[in-house]
């Protein structure tokens, strides 16, 4: 046991490690600092007590000596999961992230690996103003390079400060849904728009909402939270401030009749404000589920645009303020909201959804790109032979590959079967579905597991950590450019 003045001892020096940098409350408790500390205690018993300074020098020194090994290990061990990929292809994303006047860009793989999608960051880099698209775009390229090989077929899923145009010439590109919902949003109400339309009592309510969610005392600790789930990091939208002060209206009312300050209330247009609500609720709760983190996501942008289309086109029928800001959303959805042909295929590939969604007369169009995209791959597909679990399947009566034309038959052959079958009632768990249908439908099957790894929403719930943790190192140059990319790759793959 230790004495209790060595315990004192041990305890003085935590706290004043805390007193340097408070980020180190939770470091101190971590499983990683009490690893170090018994690794130290460990080398005192065997080889004696000895002075840290002396013996290891500089923490800092030495832990950046073996930075390089430590990386090398853990890309390794990455660059083997994503050649693993039976189905040759990932989902790519590069968003950026800001944080106060800086930002960075964050570039993450995704894959089907089992019945699950993992992700893996690859590398982190400052965002600079000077940056063109081709620039980022060459960065990506020189990344990637060093994990995956040239023939994996990647989807890149990109914010509206990338360029589309330079990433489509390596693959399809498509927009993160949760930043067009918010320029969707953020084209409709704002101050210009709505001053231009002469919505005074608009631009009013957002003001007087924006004064109300801000005051002294309405905090999420007074009111509590808006959803269990919160919104992706890139989802910064004026609409929060209405729907905090719709949700908990009758909680403000009372919070301000104690403290005899209704003159805010009072100037508020409740009528107004249930209407904006009844419209944007549907689209942040669309921005969170396009946003989940454990479930695929890509197959909900064809339905959501669909549900959405359909929600402001039955409100453009009201009367007075709420039908022009409709008319104006469903401008707003058509220009930013892009549903690119990926998006189609992927929600034929739900068994719970296939071509419900959509009216008739988009079914063949749909199909159509579905069986597209089977031809572009299937080159690549056909030197892969263990991707069927099972038996191979039989070959045809002369023992030789099928033309192309045949080829082609089949994959649509096998498009039609998997369509006449019953939709799913149930939300299937998808990965498990196409696990167990692969030789059956195994054209789509292999379809199913690139394409649904592709997340729908660009932005992860940690982007916001790791990008504060890199600009604070980039500001203080803790460390150099490459070395905070190993720290950082490092802290999202090592565990």
């Amino acid at each position: 046991m230790i004495p209790e003045k060595e315990r004192q001892n041990i305890a003085e020096r935590l706290l004043r490690v805390m007193c340097a940098d408070l980020g180190a409350l939770s470091v101190v408790s971590g499983k990683e600092f009490l690893k170090l500390a018994q690794t130290l205690v460990d080398s005192g018993a065997r080889y004696g007590a000895f002075s840290v300074t002396e013996i290891l020098g500089n923490f800092n020194t030495l832990a950046l000596k073996h930075l390089p090994r430590m990386y090398n290990q853990v890309k390794v061990k990455v660059t083997c999961a994503l050649g693993s990929n039976a189905c040759l292809g990932i989902g790519v994303t590069c968003h950026s992230q800001s944080v106060g006047p800086d930002s960075c860009y964050i570039l993450t793989a995704y894959q089907a690996e089992g019945n699950h999608i993992k992700s893996y960051v690859l590398g982190v880099k400052g965002a600079d103003i000077r940056d063109s698209g081709d620039l980022v775009h060459h960065w990506v390229q020189n990344v990637l390079s060093e994990f995956v090989m040239s023939e994996i077929r990647t989807v890149y899923v990109t914010d509206c400060r990338v360029s589309a145009s330079a990433f489509s010439k390596a693959g399809m590109c498509l927009r993160c849904s949760a930043c067009a919902l918010n320029s969707v949003v953020q084209s409709v109400l704002s101050k210009r728009t709505l001053q231009a339309r002469s919505m005074h009592e608009v631009i009013e309510l957002l003001n007087v909402c924006e004064d109300l969610a801000g005051s002294t005392g309405l905090a999420k600790e007074t009111f509590g939270s808006l959803e269990e789930t919160s919104p992706p990091p890139c989802w910064n939208s004026v609409t929060d401030s209405l729907l905090l002060v719709h949700e908990r209206y009758e909680q403000i009312c009372e919070f301000y009749s104690r403290a005899k300050k209704m003159n805010l209330i009072q100037s508020l247009n409740k009528h107004l404000l249930s209407n904006l609500a009844a419209i944007l609720t549907p689209v942040k709760q669309a921005v969170i589920e396009l946003s989940n983190e454990s479930q695929p996501t890509l197959q909900l942008v064809l339905p959501t645009y669909v549900r959405l289309e359909k929600l402001f086109t039955a409100k453009a029928n009201d009367a007075g303020t709420v039908s022009k800001l409709c008319h104006l959303f469903l401008e707003a959805l058509k220009e930013n909201f892009k549903v690119h042909p990926a998006h189609k295929v992927a929600m034929i590939l739900d068994p719970q959804q296939k071509l419900r969604p959509v009216p008739p007369y988009q079914h063949e169009e749909i199909i159509g790109k579905v069986c597209e995209l089977i031809n572009e791959v299937k080159g690549s597909w056909a030197e892969e032979a263990d991707f069927e679990p099972a038996a191979k399947k039989p070959r045809s009566a002369a023992g030789e590959h099928p033309t192309a034309q045949e080829d082609d038959r089949l994959g649509k052959s096998e498009v039609y079967d998997y369509l006449q079958e019953p939709l799913f009632q149930a939300t299937p768990d998808l990965f498990q579905y196409w696990s167990c249908v692969t030789q059956k439908h195994t054209k789509l099957a292999k379809l199913a597991f690139w394409l649904l790894a592709v997340p729908a929403v660009g932005a992860r719930s940690g982007c916001v950590n790791m990008c504060e943790q890199a600009l604070l190192i980039k500001r203080r140059r803790l460390l150099s450019p490459e070395d905070m990319n190993k720290l950082m790759f490092l802290k999202s793959n090592m565990l």
